[in-house]
């Protein structure tokens, strides 16, 4: 038999059981309806004998079995037959569908018969009327859970089948059978199959987890020791939670700081992790949200997991709804936000343990580096943990990315640090979004045409923020702060002279990735929205090892003029709350503005690095020319480099300036870029720029080969 034909052969043997509980079931039905005077206005009117024949079905449903025992859907011969055609599927390679899912969302037999039972109308309408007549309801065209009772009678116990086929079975909470309607009773709910359910059953290859929600999955293992948890460490919290001393664990911190203490507490208790989903928008439906998720955590042991994003953290409706939720919700839950939350209301019903969670130093990222791969050195480990700072999810994150990398590489799977670094950088990597544009560093220290002296300070700028956490952990906090915080450096001069190349060269340097802000969308005239999108940067960059690049800054950390105006008041309330913000972010933040001056003071004294770039000089000039010229592919050796070098001309002034020649040689149909083309393209970037070119340089490049007509 073709391997493809084992799924719908499987289906058939079942549906052929499925018919005969059908047969049996209409039998019942027919003898149930035979018991009454006038069985065809059983659906208008209640008649004496109708209420007498109810009243025995209900009373035997207590004392009894709810009918008569009948033979098992799946007999002696099905289950030889399955066992016949799983094994000619085993010897082909293949595996049944049913069994698959079985396996996948640890159903039952009476999970599987149920499934079958709503696979029915999918594949055939008969089924459809059959369903409406076994349950005396025409106009229920869908298989309900009283209809999947009366099948499925005899497989289990009558509670158990009512538990396994509720909202919180293995079927529904799992997301293959989805509801359908809104019935007066849970009994009478219609069920459907879910997306990609009947064509998984049919055999197409569709992966069985994306069908619906598989049971939650263990927690993350060995983050336990990769955060630090205050007062109480994870531990004894796990400890406690078993005891039923703790009810509600409130984690504050950084995000990835507290999703790893919940994500560890979960480890340690051996449960899975099941998050609550929460939405500022709608935060009237967290508590019914919050009520279904600890039903559904009862029943697979999960840790429930509460998380106040820090973007929603100061939704007043939303803490009021999670702290009503709290009050009622009766299985142990983590909550996670980034301050203290402290609702008075569920403090005084439930067992609250309030903890502080931060992510571990660098001493310790490095421990952690060496006890995942034991082949780095500790040089190797200490530079990862220096140069990232990734939370323990992140850095596990990371960890299996290059492992998974390394398996691809054929004969040497070996994780290597520069393997571990790229993996780091990918993971730490912010999303872009409307605010930031995400750049991955491609030019490095030979590119940048600086004087020497600045473009070792530059050079310097990258070494130093790998060495200060370093500094940080052998003194326990950052010099002279008390805190960890990252390095800040200005870059000035005029536009074009290697500012914003200077901070792509340093995040090459670090070998992480770039951020750059989009003060146009940043800055608001709207009161409040600035401070808003700073929240939203900053934020954004929290979580990364990112570089934070603020071009042309001093529209945004400009000076605090007087206040003479509302709006003046506002406009430096926002400066105020950038410079916090600005000080506290522990990664490397760039400034580039063309006017030092218009820098708000309180900015200036907090830069560790102030360097000025100015216009280059002939010889860095040459050598500019020499790399743009390259870069286009032209060459430079028929062009008199020198002249050109005495232009006074910035780098991204050069490169345009080519730019244009190229262009102009293209269109012109040249095979080769001739002086005269590029003395088109100089006077064209001097007339933008809004200068004339200098009447001695220009007869210079007249006289030079090529540079006549």
């Amino acid at each position: 038999m073709d391997p493809g034909k084992f799924a719908p052969a499987h289906l058939d043997l079942r549906l052929a059981a499925l018919n005969r509980a059908c047969y049996a079931a209409a039998a019942r039905q027919q003898e149930e309806a035979g018991q009454l005077d006038r069985p065809d206005l059983a659906h208008r009117i209640i008649t004496d004998r109708q209420v007498a024949v109810l009243l025995g079905r209900v009373d035997r449903f207590v004392t009894g079995p709810v009918r008569p025992p009948v033979e098992p859907a799946m007999g002696e011969a099905d289950l030889a037959a399955e066992a016949e055609l799983r094994a000619l599927a085993h010897d082909a390679g293949a595996t049944l569908p049913l069994d698959t899912l079985s396996a996948c969302f640890g159903l039952t037999e009476l999970d599987r018969q149920a499934l079958i039972a709503v696979t029915g109308p999918e594949v055939d309408r008969g089924y459809e009327r059959i369903y409406g007549y076994l349950c005396d309801e025409l106009d229920r065209r869908h298989p309900s859970v009283e209809l999947l009772l009366i099948l499925t009678a005899g497989v289990e116990d009558r509670h158990v089948q009512r538990i396994t086929l509720g909202p919180y079975g293995r079927l529904r909470r799992g997301g293959l059978l989805v509801d359908y309607g809104d019935p007066p009773s849970g009994l009478r709910q219609q069920l459907r199959l879910g997306p990609g359910v009947l064509e998984f059953l049919l055999g197409v290859p569709v992966d069985p987890h994306a069908l619906g929600r598989p049971p939650a999955a263990p927690a993350v293992d060995g983050l336990a020791g990769d955060v630090v948890c205050e007062p109480y460490p994870v531990p004894e919290l796990a400890a406690a939670m078993r005891a039923g001393s703790a009810e509600v664990v409130a984690v504050s911190g950084r995000r990835e700081a507290t999703e790893a203490v919940v994500v560890g507490l979960a480890e340690t208790l051996g449960s899975p992790l099941s998050r609550v989903p929460v939405t500022a928008e709608d935060p009237a439906r967290l508590a019914p949200a919050l009520r279904d998720a600890a039903v559904a955590a009862g029943l697979s042991g999960a840790l429930l997991w509460l998380p106040l994003e820090p973007a929603e953290d100061g939704s007043p409706a939303l803490l009021g709804a999670a702290a009503d939720a709290l009050e009622d919700a009766g299985a142990p839950v983590a909550v996670t936000s980034t301050a203290p939350w402290r609702p008075v209301t569920a403090l005084a019903r439930r067992r609250w343990v309030e903890v502080r969670a931060a992510s571990a130093g660098m001493a310790q990222r490095a421990s952690r580096w060496r006890s995942r791969h034991p082949e780095l050195t500790e040089s190797e480990a200490t530079d990862l943990a220096a140069r990232f700072r990734l939370g323990p999810v992140a850095a596990a994150a990371a960890s299996h990315l290059a492992g998974t990398a390394a398996t691809l590489r054929g004969t040497d799977r070996t994780v290597t640090a520069a393997s571990l670094a790229t993996a780091c950088a990918a993971v730490s990597t912010p999303r872009p979004d409307q605010l930031v544009s995400v750049l991955d560093p491609r030019r490095g220290a030979a590119d940048l045409i600086l004087p020497a002296g600045l473009h070792r300070q530059v050079a310097e700028i990258a070494s130093f923020a790998r060495s200060l956490p370093l500094l940080t952990a052998q003194r326990g906090a950052d010099v002279g702060t008390g805190s960890e915080r990252g390095l800040k450096a200005l870059f000035t001069g005029d536009p074009g002279t290697g500012k914003t190349l200077a901070a792509e060269v340093i995040a090459s340097l670090l070998g992480v990735q770039l951020v750059r802000v989009d003060l146009s969308r940043v800055v608001s005239k709207w009161v409040g929205e600035t401070a808003k999108h700073l929240d939203a940067v900053f934020r954004l960059a929290d979580g990364s090892s990112a570089v934070l690049f603020f071009d042309e800054a001093d529209a945004l950390f400009g000076k605090r003029g007087e206040v003479r105006h509302g709006t003046d008041r506002y406009a430096n309330t926002e400066v105020s709350h950038l410079l916090q913000r600005f000080e506290e972010h522990p990664g490397l933040v760039i400034l580039a503005s063309n006017l030092r001056d218009h820098i708000d003071p309180a900015f200036t004294r907090r830069f560790h690095a102030v360097l000025h770039f100015p216009r280059p000089e002939p010889p860095e000039r040459r050598r500019l020319w020499e790399l743009a010229l390259a870069s286009a592919g032209l060459g430079s050796d028929h062009i008199d480099v020198t002249a050109l070098a005495e232009l006074d001309l910035t780098g991204a002034g050069i490169v345009s300036a080519v730019r244009t020649a190229a262009l102009l040689a293209a269109a012109a149909g040249s095979p080769r870029l001739a002086m005269r083309q590029l003395t088109q393209g100089i006077t064209r970037q001097f007339r933008t720029e809004g200068r004339l070119v200098p009447p001695a340089e220009l007869a210079a490049l007249a006289g030079a080969p090529g540079g006549r007509p």
